[in-house]
C-alpha cells in the first residue's frame, strides 16, 4: 500500500472516530443504573509518573490489575499476551522476544536490545530471559502502545510494559497461598504474606514455585523455576516513604523446544529426528554452504543454494552440517535489589529509584541451530550481565499544572559466550566483553487551559554508548575451519580451538532528542477526546559479528484517541486512531560480516508504515453479565527494506534479487554481491487482525456462594515470523479459546477455579528460527496444547 493511500484511509477512519466522539454528549443524559446493576471497576494507573484513573490519561493504555490477573491464572507475558490485542510475545530459548504493532526485536543473543521497555516497579529490565521471573503477586500490569521515548527512553520504540508488584501495607497482615494441580503433571504453588512490624513498618514477602512436565514430545518446553520476593516499606513521617526489595530467581529443567515446519504436529519435536529432517532438505533444497567446504565446487553458484544435489558417492553431508547431540538443558539464576525513596516537599513529591540486577545464564537450545550460553574454552562459563541503573525525579501538581522532570543513567556490564554447534562448518564460540552506557535527561507537563481543555507537552535528551570488547570467534571441535594442522589450532581446556577472527574492539555511540506534543478535550465528566504526536528511539549497536554496526532506529507517532465511561458506570468505551512513520528498523539476519563468516547481522531497513485502528468495550450488562472486547486492526509495511551480502551465502528469499557488481570477500573466494529489495512486504510480527473477547456469567448459589462462568476467545491473523519471507516463515491464524469455573463462598476468601485453557487444541507459533545452510528447514516454536486443571486460593 502507497502512503498516500494509506494517509487517506485513516483520514476516513479519524472522520468516523471524530463524528462518533462527538455524538457522545448526547449519552450523557443517561438514564438511573437498573436496580441491581454492577459498576465497572476504576483502574489507577500510573504510567505518567503520577497515579490517574486509567480513563483520565491521554496515553493508549490497558492495564490489568492483579485480581483479573489471579481470576484469568496468568503467570507469564505470554499468556498475557492474548489478552492484549497487537502484543505478540514468544521465546527464541529462554529469550522472549516482545512486539508491540510491529515493533519489537527478534534477536535471542545478549548483542540485541529489546524496542519494548520492560520494567519492574520503575527498574528498566534489560535482558529478556529474566522477565519471566517476576510474573507473580502483582498489583497491576500496563501495557503502554506507542513511542514513549519522553518518561521512558531509549527502549521504547514501540511501547512499554510495566509490572507493578503488590508492595508492603501498613494496615494489616494479610497474604494469599494459591495452589494449581493440571496435566502435563503440573504443580504450581504460589503466596505472599504482609505484616506491619509496627506502626511505619511493614515487610511482604512472596514467592512461586512451579514443576510441569514439557509440551514438546521429547520433553522440552517444561517448566521448572522457582522465585522468591522480599520487600521492606518505611514511612518515618507522613512525607517520607522507603521501599527495598530484594528477588532470588532460578530456572532448571530442560527449556524450550521446536518442531518445524511441515511437521504436521506443533508438538513433535525437531529431535531426535533433526538430521533425517535435515538431510530430506537437503535433498530437495541443496545448500547455502561456502564452496570451501565441497572441494568439488569450484565457484559457488550465483542467485542460488550451493551446491545442490546429486552429491558425489560417498559424500557425508550430515557430518558437514548436522546438528550436535549435545543434550538440552537450562541452568539460570537472575537475582537483583532495587529501592524506591519518595519525599514530599509539598510543593513536589522527590522520587529515586535505584536498582542492581545480576544474571548467569546457561543453557543448551536446538531450535534449528543447536545454541549455548556458555564458555566451552573456560570450563563452561556462562553468559553473565550485571546491571545498574538510576532514576531521579521531581514532580508536583496543582490545579491546572502537572508536571514531571528527571534524570537517568544506566550501565551494564556483560560477559557474551555464544556458541553455536551445527556440524563441522559451523561450529563455532564467540567470547566477548559487552558494555552499555545511557544518560537521559526529561521533562513533561500538562497545562489544564480550562475544565474541558488540557495540553501536554514532554522533551528527552538520551545519549548511549556500547562498547564491545576483546571479541574473539573461534571454530572449534575440530570443524573444517579448524583442522588439527592448522597453523592456529591450539587446544583450550581439552577443546581443540582455532580463533579465526579477532581479538577486535569496536564502539558506537548514539543520542537522541525525543518529544511529545498532545491536547485533551472533555468532551463530558466521563468522554475524553485527545491527539498526541510523540517520537521514539532505539540505539545503535554493535551485532555478533566482525566489522559491522547498525544505526538507532526512530518512530514518530500520530494517535486520536477516545475515551469514555457511559450509562452510569457499566460501560466502557474506548478507541484509538494510529499512524505511525518507522525509521531504520532494526532487522536480524544471517549474513556474511566483514570477514566473509556466516552469523547473525543487524541492518537497518528504510521506511516503514505502520497504521491501524482499535476498540475496547467492557460492559457490565447486569449485576451477574460482563463482556470484553478488545479488538485492532493493523497495516504494517516495509516501504524500504533493501540490503546487500554475498550471493553464495543468501539465503532463499521471495523478495526480489539483483547483481550489484560487486565482490566480496567470502571464505571460497570473493563472491558476487546480491542486492536484495523486500520493499512492500508487511512487516514481520505484525498481524493485520488481532481480537480478545471475553464473557462471564455469574449464578447466585444462595447461602452457598457464587459461581462465575467464564469463556474467552483470543484471535490472531496470519503474520510473517522471520524477513526471508519464505512459505515456511509464515504462519496461520489461530484461535484459543479458554473456559472456567470459579466457585466462590460468600466469605470470598476462598476460591476454586476449574479450567481448560486451549479448548480445540489450535496450533500457534510466535517463534521462528532458520538453519543457516537449509533455510527452508524453519524450526517454530508452537503455543500450549490443550491444559487443563484445578486451582485454589485462600486469601486472609
Amino acid at each position: 500500500m502507497s502512503q498516500p493511500n494509506g494517509i487517506l484511509k485513516h483520514s476516513l477512519l479519524a472522520a468516523a472516530v471524530s463524528s462518533a466522539a462527538l455524538q457522545l454528549p448526547a449519552l450523557a443524559q443517561e438514564p438511573p443504573p437498573e436496580e441491581g446493576s454492577a459498576i465497572l471497576e476504576e483502574v489507577i494507573v500510573t504510567a505518567r509518573r503520577r497515579a490517574e484513573s486509567l480513563q483520565d490519561s491521554s496515553l493508549i493504555i490497558e492495564a490489568m490489575t492483579g485480581q483479573k490477573l489471579q481470576e484469568q491464572r496468568i503467570s507469564n507475558l505470554v499468556q498475557f499476551a492474548d489478552q492484549v490485542p497487537s502484543l505478540q510475545v514468544g521465546a527464541a530459548g529462554p529469550a522472549l522476544q516482545v512486539y508491540i504493532r510491529g515493533v519489537g526485536n527478534a534477536t535471542s543473543t545478549a548483542f540485541g536490545s529489546m524496542a519494548i521497555a520492560v520494567s519492574k516497579d520503575g527498574v528498566f529490565i534489560p535482558r529478556a530471559p529474566a522477565i519471566a521471573a517476576n510474573f507473580y503477586d502483582l498489583e497491576r500490569v500496563e501495557v503502554l502502545k506507542g513511542p514513549q521515548g519522553t518518561l521512558y527512553g531509549r527502549n521504547a520504540t514501540g511501547g512499554a510494559i510495566n509490572l507493578l508488584t503488590n508492595r508492603p501495607d501498613l494496615e494489616a497482615t494479610s497474604g494469599y497461598v494459591a495452589g494449581d494441580l493440571g496435566n502435563f503433571d503440573r504443580v504450581q504453588l504460589e503466596g505472599a504474606v504482609n505484616v506491619p512490624l509496627s506502626d511505619n513498618f511493614a515487610v511482604r514477602a512472596s514467592g512461586y514455585a512451579i514443576d510441569r512436565d514439557g509440551y514438546m514430545s521429547d520433553g522440552t518446553t517444561d517448566d521448572d523455576h522457582w522465585s522468591g520476593r522480599l520487600q521492606t516499606l518505611w514511612e518515618p513521617t507522613d512525607r517520607i516513604s522507603w521501599t527495598v526489595q530484594g528477588q532470588y530467581s532460578q530456572y532448571d529443567g530442560r527449556g524450550p523446544g521446536f518442531t518445524w515446519a511441515g511437521s504436521g504436529d506443533a508438538w513433535e519435536s525437531l529431535f531426535p529426528r533433526a538430521n533425517d529432517v535435515l538431510l530430506a532438505g537437503i535433498m530437495e533444497n541443496g545448500l547455502t554452504a561456502p564452496s570451501v567446504a565441497f572441494p568439488w565446487i569450484d565457484s559457488a553458484p550465483v542467485l542460488g543454494p550451493a551446491p545442490t544435489p546429486p552429491f558425489p558417492p560417498g559424500t557425508d553431508i550430515i557430518s558437514l552440517v548436522g546438528f550436535i547431540e549435545d543434550d538440552i538443558e537450562q541452568d539460570m539464576t537472575f537475582w537483583d535489589i532495587n529501592t524506591t525513596f519518595e519525599w514530599d516537599f509539598d510543593f513536589a513529591t522527590l522520587t529515586v529509584v535505584a536498582g542492581y540486577q545480576d544474571s548467569e545464564m546457561f543453557y543448551n537450545s536446538r531450535p534449528s541451530v543447536n545454541i549455548a550460553l556458555t564458555n566451552v574454552l573456560d570450563n563452561g562459563a556462562p553468559e553473565t550481565s550485571e546491571v545498574a541503573s538510576l532514576e531521579m525525579r521531581l514532580g508536583g501538581e496543582t490545579d491546572n499544572l502537572s508536571w514531571v522532570g528527571g534524570v537517568f543513567l544506566f550501565n551494564e556490564e556483560q560477559a557474551i559466550n555464544n556458541r553455536v554447534n551445527q556440524g563441522i562448518i559451523q561450529s563455532l564460540q564467540i567470547v566477548t566483553d559487552y558494555e552499555t552506557d545511557a544518560l537521559g535527561v526529561f521533562g513533561e507537563v500538562t497545562y489544564r487551559i480550562s475544565d474541558k481543555l488540557a495540553l501536554t507537552g514532554g522533551l528527552r535528551y538520551s545519549d548511549d554508548e556500547q562498547v564491545k570488547s576483546d571479541f574473539n570467534r573461534y571454530a572449534i571441535d575440530e570443524s573444517i575451519a579448524c583442522p588439527p594442522n592448522s597453523p592456529t589450532a591450539s587446544v583450550i581446556n581439552g577443546v581443540l580451538a582455532c580463533r579465526i577472527s579477532g581479538p577486535e574492539t569496536e564502539k558506537v555511540t548514539s543520542d537522541s532528542v525525543d518529544w511529545k506534543a498532545g491536547i485533551e478535550y472533555s468532551l463530558s465528566d466521563d468522554s475524553l477526546l485527545f491527539f498526541t504526536v510523540s517520537t521514539g528511539y532505539k540505539a545503535g549497536g554493535i551485532p555478533a559479528v566482525s566489522g559491522s554496526t547498525y544505526d538507532p532506529e526512530e518512530l514518530t507517532a500520530w494517535s486520536l484517541g477516545m475515551k469514555n465511561v457511559l450509562m452510569n458506570g457499566r460501560l466502557k468505551l474506548n478507541g484509538d486512531l494510529f499512524y505511525w512513520d518507522y525509521e531504520g528498523r532494526q532487522e536480524n539476519l544471517v549474513a556474511p560480516d566483514a570477514t566473509g563468516i556466516v552469523g547473525l547481522n543487524t541492518v537497518n531497513t528504510g521506511e516503514s508504515t505502520i497504521q491501524g485502528v482499535a476498540m475496547e468495550l467492557e460492559f457490565a450488562a447486569t449485576a451477574k453479565d460482563f463482556i470484553r472486547f478488545n479488538i485492532e486492526y493493523l497495516d504494517a509495511e516495509y516501504d524500504e527494506f533493501v540490503y546487500e551480502q554475498a550471493a553464495a551465502f543468501t539465503p532463499p528469499t521471495t523478495c526480489a534479487t539483483s547483481l550489484t557488481g560487486v565482490d566480496v570477500p567470502t571464505p571460497g573466494g570473493p563472491s558476487p554481491e546480491l542486492r536484495i529489495d523486500c520493499s512492500g512486504f508487511e512487516m514481520t510480527k505484525a498481524p493485520d487482525l488481532t481480537f480478545f473477547a471475553e464473557y462471564i456469567h455469574t449464578f447466585d448459589l444462595g447461602a452457598s456462594g457464587e459461581l462465575d462462568a467464564r469463556v474467552t476467545a483470543a484471535y490472531t491473523d496470519g503474520r510473517w515470523l522471520t524477513a526471508n519471507f519464505l512459505p515456511e516463515q509464515r504462519v496461520d491464524e489461530f484461535t484459543f479459546w479458554n473456559a472456567s469455573l470459579a466457585y466462590r463462598p460468600r466469605n470470598q476468601k476462598f476460591t476454586a477455579i476449574a479450567y481448560v485453557d486451549n479448548l480445540t487444541e489450535e496450533e500457534s507459533f510466535q517463534v521462528s528460527l532458520n538453519h543457516t545452510q537449509v533455510p527452508q528447514l524453519v524450526g517454530l516454536q508452537p503455543g500450549p496444547p490443550r491444559t487443563y486443571g484445578l486451582r485454589l486460593t485462600y486469601n486472609f
